[in-house]
């Protein structure tokens, strides 16, 4: 017996993984303007310089671009579900270690772990 066509592509699956991958891009893309809101504090802490927590947000946004190319080819031999968990996992690792001290655990906070690693791999195969 032949069954007839849905009547609509959408399901109940489709809007839960649709508002899932929402939820990741809207928590992973927050993660770099941190250092843009906390930016006068982040600079009162290293001597009034703006240009160390600025040189970390420019690095996030940087290494999500690079790290985008990298984890594409990563999310096509591994899949993309292993490159987005070990890209959130990440994001929380690079906020864990800016926190530690200024001005190299920021930079590579941001720059390696939250953004080639974090969002690169978030990014990619969503």
């Amino acid at each position: 017996m032949l069954r007839s066509p849905p009547t609509s592509i959408e399901s109940k699956a489709s809007w839960l993984i649709a508002m899932v991958a929402l939820f990741i891009m809207l928590m992973a893309f927050g993660a770099p303007w941190i250092t843009v809101v906390a930016l006068k504090d982040i600079a009162a802490e290293v001597g009034g310089q703006r240009s160390i927590p600025a040189l970390a947000s420019a690095l996030a946004w940087l290494g999500s671009g690079a790290g985008g190319i990298m984890m594409g080819r990563i999310a096509d031999k591994v899949g993309t579900r292993w490159t987005v968990i070990c890209g959130s996992v990440m994001i929380g690792v690079g906020l864990s270690i800016s926190t530690l001290g200024l001005p190299w655990p920021l930079w590579i906070g941001h720059g390696l772990f939250i953004g080639v690693i974090g969002l690169g791999g978030i990014n990619a195969p969503m």
